[in-house]
C-alpha cells in the first residue's frame, strides 16, 4: 500500500472485495494510513497470519503473510528491531525463539489457543515417562515449554515426513489428537503413532475450530455450492486439525500453505472454478481477495475468537507506544534464555531436514 491516506483508500476500492463496502474503507482508511506511516517511520516487520480478518492481513506485504512458522522465519532475515506479530502469542514465541535478540510484539496477549492453552510440558513428561526412549515431535501450534520438552517440531505442511525422519518404529505425536489420528493413518504400515488419550490418560487437545466441521457438514456443503467429490474444477479443501473423516471426504487436504499453494497453481492452470474450504473463515476470506477469478463459497460463522481479538486499533496502540518511546512490557513477548535455548533445538532439527 501507498503510505498516504489517499493511496490506502484507493488501494482499498482496488480490491474490490464484496464484503469490503465503502462504508468499511471510509471508516477504517485513516487507522490503516497511521498504522503504515508508523510501520513505515519505524521500520518495523508486521507479520500477518492467514487467520487475520483482511484489514489486518493486508497490513502485511507479501513476504510478510503465512503460517506461523514461516512467518518466524522470514522474521529471522528481517534488519528490524521490532516484529508485530499478528496472531496469538504462542506465534510470537516462535518468532521469539528464532529471533531472541528482536523485540517481539503481539496486540492481545490474552488471545490463546485451544490447542496449545490445554497442552504443556506437564503433559509431554507424562507421555516421556510412559514410553520412555521414543522420539517426541510437537506441533508447531504449542507453548516454548512444551517444544522445550520435546525432540523435534513439524508443521501441518511437513508432519509426515518429519515423523519418518525420526529413528525407531514408533513417535509420540502431540498435541492435536485429531491431526495425531490423521497422521496414523497417513503413516500406517510405516510408523505407530502415541498422542495424548490413545491407551493413556494424558489429556490432549483439539482445535476448537476446525472440530466444528462434521462430515454432515461437508456433505450439505457439497450438495449446497455443487462442489461433487471428484469434479475437474471444483474443490473441497480440509485442514488437517479435522476429523479423519472429513479429511476422507476431501478433494485436497494440507496445511494453510499447501490449500494456498494448490489453489494458486490450479488458478494458473486454469482448472479451478469453485472452492470451499473447511478452516477459519478468514482463510477463505483473505485467499478470495487474492484470487478473484475464483468462487470461494465461506462458512462464517466458524471463526478463531481469539484470532479476532487482533484488531486494527490495538495495533496502532503498539506502534503509537513505539513512537512515543513509551513502555512496550503489555505487548512484548518474553522467554527466558533456557527456554530460548531448549525450544529452538527441535524447531532447528526440523528445518535441518529441508535444507
Amino acid at each position: 500500500m501507498n503510505p498516504s491516506l489517499e493511496g490506502v483508500k484507493n488501494s482499498l476500492y482496488s480490491r474490490k472485495d464484496p464484503n469490503l463496502t465503502a462504508i468499511d474503507i471510509e471508516a477504517h482508511a485513516e487507522i490503516i494510513y497511521n498504522i503504515l506511516k508508523l510501520k513505515t517511520k519505524h521500520n518495523v516487520s508486521m507479520l500477518g497470519h492467514n487467520y487475520m480478518e483482511p484489514l489486518v492481513f493486508g497490513l502485511s506485504n507479501s513476504k510478510e503473510q503465512g503460517d506461523s512458522l514461516g512467518l518466524s522465519i522470514e522474521a529471522s532475515k528481517t534488519d528490524s528491531d521490532y516484529i508485530i506479530f499478528n496472531g496469538v502469542p504462542f506465534m510470537a514465541e516462535t518468532a521469539k525463539i528464532m529471533n531472541p535478540k528482536k523485540t517481539v510484539l503481539v496486540a492481545d496477549k490474552s488471545a490463546g489457543c485451544s490447542l496449545a492453552d490445554n497442552f504443556g510440558a506437564d503433559e509431554v513428561k507424562a507421555l516421556k515417562e510412559k514410553h520412555p526412549n521414543i522420539p517426541v515431535m510437537i506441533y508447531i501450534n504449542s507453548y516454548a515449554d512444551a517444544k522445550a520438552e520435546c525432540d523435534i517440531c513439524c508443521t501441518s505442511a511437513n508432519a509426515a515426513e518429519v515423523a519418518e525422519s525420526m529413528p525407531g518404529d514408533e513417535i509420540i505425536f502431540v498435541p492435536d489428537i485429531y491431526f495425531a489420528e490423521n497422521l496414523e493413518r497417513e503413516l500406517k504400515g510405516k510408523k505407530k503413532v502415541i498422542y495424548p488419550g490413545k491407551n493413556n490418560s494424558v489429556k490432549g487437545a483439539i482445535c476448537e475450530v476446525h472440530e466444528q466441521f462434521t462430515l454432515d457438514d461437508i456433505l450439505a456443503i457439497r450438495k449446497s455450492f455443487d462442489i461433487p467429490k471428484g469434479h475437474p474444477n471444483r474443490m473441497m479443501y480440509v485442514h488437517w486439525e479435522c476429523k479423519p473423516e472429513v479429511l476422507e471426504e476431501s478433494d485436497y487436504y494440507g496445511s494453510t500453505s499447501q490449500i494456498r499453494l494448490n489453489i494458486a497453481n490450479r488458478v494458473k492452470e486454469g482448472t479451478i472454478e469453485r472452492v470451499f474450504i473447511a478452516s477459519e473463515c478468514e482463510l477463505t476470506s483473505n485467499l478470495a481477495q487474492e484470487f478473484p477469478t475464483v468462487q470461494f463459497s465461506t462458512a462464517c460463522s466458524v471463526r478463531c475468537s481469539h484470532m479476532a481479538k487482533v484488531s486494527l486499533f490495538k495495533i496502532l496502540r503498539i506502534l503509537e507506544a513505539i513512537d512515543s518511546g513509551k513502555d512496550l512490557s503489555e505487548w512484548e513477548v518474553t522467554l527466558s534464555p533456557e527456554t530460548i535455548s531448549t525450544a529452538k533445538r527441535p524447531i532447528e532439527r526440523m528445518l535441518s531436514l529441508s535444507s
